[in-house]
């Protein structure tokens, strides 16, 4: 009997045990649940609109932030115009028509002499080769030397304009020594094509588009290291002024589109032709991640690009134009908010 009594004994306490505990969990499960009740919840991202005006050419970042949702991420409904050319893309940007834009040195330098209205946030991606020139093989173009006295389309103003020059440059010719001809860039891979002209000096899009059209009567003419291109990102001063958080959102989400591209060019490379409904070609797209560095910068390499281009500008239009301190075209603060090992300038 007593050897029953101590079993029931412990049997009791142990129960008790049981239910003093379960009385525990469920008073701090009502204590928890008031408290996470009561715990204000934060509060979402602000929805903010925002125009850009982007050259096909600064094609990646973009679309990457705006397909992996990075810029819905920051709060940021994005619009897009797409143009050929980063001049169209600036040109766009000064009339009102966007808050951001794409450019490479040429625009910028050329609007820098006549607007203070925008500002250059940073340099978006570079490259060493993004400017090509393609010829017409039944016009007797085999090499360099053979654009000698040969009609050659461009966009004035452009980089591809400067690319050109720096191209005969190098291959012991001037520019009096070719007849350049200007037009708009939407004219020039039918020129080149209808054989209007012999060739022309364009970027990625139309280059690739021309290989393609003429296929074995395309002459493609190429010069890595010639040229560093910088891709800059512009803003308008009055959203600075007004909206500098948006410029920040920008930016990060610019940031996190980098890293993507650099963790899973791949998917990249299907992001981007997708963007496009197939009209970009898988290799353009390559060409694209495996020719530029994408990275936001603002340092000195970028600053001589611009001076360089400078240079080249005044002596192109044969003006005494006045010189530009292009530091105080830069707006640095927001990319050092984001980014801040990536500012590399002194002022």
């Amino acid at each position: 009997m007593a050897d029953y009594r101590v079993r029931k004994s412990k049997g009791l306490r142990g129960k008790s045990l049981v239910v003093f505990l379960a009385a525990v969990f469920a008073l701090t499960g009502v204590g928890c649940k008031q408290r996470q009740e009561e715990a204000p919840k934060s509060a979402p991202v602000a929805q903010e609109s925002v125009a850009l005006c982007r050259s096909t050419t600064a094609l990646l970042p973009m679309v990457v932030a705006e397909k992996q949702g990075f810029f819905a991420e920051q709060g940021l409904t994005v619009s897009v115009r797409d143009s050929i050319m980063g001049k169209e893309a600036l040109e766009g940007l000064l009339r009102g028509e966007c808050d951001l834009a794409t450019a490479a040195e040429p625009p910028v330098v050329e609007y820098a002499q006549q607007r203070d209205d925008f500002r250059l946030l940073a340099a978006l991606q570079n490259t060493d080769n993004l400017n090509r020139i393609v010829a017409r093989a039944d016009r007797g173009i085999a090499s360099p030397a053979d654009l000698h006295g040969k009609r050659i389309a461009t966009s004035k103003g452009t980089a591809p304009h400067y690319f050109l020059e720096l191209f005969l440059e190098k291959h012991g010719m001037k520019a009096k020594d070719v007849v350049i001809v200007f037009m708009k860039s939407d004219e020039l891979l039918a020129a080149l094509t209808s054989g209007q002209v012999d060739a022309v000096s364009m970027t990625n899009n139309v280059v690739s588009k021309a290989q393609e059209a003429l296929q074995d009567n395309a002459v493609l003419m190429e010069e890595p290291g010639l040229y560093r291109n910088y891709y800059l990102l512009l803003a308008t001063t009055n959203l600075l002024e007004k909206r500098p958080e948006v410029v920040v959102r920008f930016l990060r989400a610019v940031v996190k589109a980098e890293a993507f591209i650099q963790q899973s060019p791949e998917e990249t490379l299907a992001i981007g032709q997708a963007s496009q409904n197939q009209k970009v070609s898988s290799s353009e797209i390559k060409q694209l991640l495996e020719g530029y560095q994408y990275r936001l910068t603002l340092d000195h390499a970028m600053l001589m690009g611009l001076e360089d281009t400078a240079r080249w500008m005044a002596a192109l239009t044969g003006t005494g134009q006045k010189p530009v301190n292009f530091l105080n075209l830069i707006a640095a603060n927001p990319l050092r908010t984001v980014q801040p090992d990536a500012v590399r300038l002194e002022k």
